[in-house]
């Protein structure tokens, strides 16, 4: 289990000493972090990576929560709450040719 972590501002003048006594609370958030990563092995920048909960017991029933996209390291991270069923979806997108703003000729 975490703890949260607890902000005390504290100012001393000269010569002055103060005692303190800091009680955390329990965190009771989670976190998913991941890497989507090629079949060879190279990450996968810029990948979609969408979080759902589970409604129910049916896989095919999910709620769409958030989603980000990979860093330049195929990393993604969400902060999530914790005691609750997840599915994670991935998809990654690379045209096969450039698209171009000119219709009028080819790029």
């Amino acid at each position: 289990m975490g703890w949260k972590l607890k902000r005390v501002e504290v100012k001393l003048e000269h010569n002055e000493e103060q005692d303190l006594c800091l009680v955390l609370a329990p965190e009771k958030r989670a976190a998913i972090h991941g890497v989507v990563k090629f079949p060879d092995g190279t990450p996968a920048k810029n990948a979609v990576v969408k979080l759902f909960k589970k409604k129910c017991s049916d896989a095919c029933d999910l709620i769409p929560v958030t989603f980000t996209f990979t860093d330049e390291c195929g990393q993604f991270l969400f902060g999530v709450d914790s005691c609750v069923d997840y599915v994670i979806k991935v998809f990654f997108y690379k045209p096969e040719k450039k698209v171009c703003d000119n219709v009028d000729h080819d790029c």
